[in-house]
């Protein structure tokens, strides 16, 4: 009769040995997350650019108003009369067109 030995010898050489399922092996010794932390390729993190849009507008929206204030006294104050009153008119349109072309350029 044959020894354990020679029949793991006999059968080893022709079929191998059965390693079973190699991929639940490995996955049931580590936690899920190192599982996907390796098939992530490895590249650089980089922080995310600080955008500041929404402050650049809002510095937009303050300096409008601020040089409206500043129309006002002028044209109004100073000048005075219908005259005032038609050139901060036109201050006032000037400043709109200005100050929504610059918002919506800030990208």
């Amino acid at each position: 009769m044959m020894s354990q030995e020679e029949t793991q010898e006999q059968t080893g050489s022709t079929y191998g040995r059965y390693a079973g399922d190699q991929v639940y092996a490995h996955l049931r010794d580590e936690a899920p997350y190192e599982h996907m932390m390796r098939e992530t390729p490895v590249t650089k993190v980089y922080p995310q650019a600080h955008y500041h849009q929404n402050v650049f507008r809002l510095i937009g929206l303050a300096i409008s108003l601020a040089s409206l204030l500043a129309f006002a006294v002028i044209c109004l104050v100073l000048v005075g009369g219908i005259g005032g009153w038609i050139s901060f008119c036109a201050a006032c349109i000037a400043t709109f067109i200005v100050a929504t072309v610059a918002i919506d350029r800030i990208k």
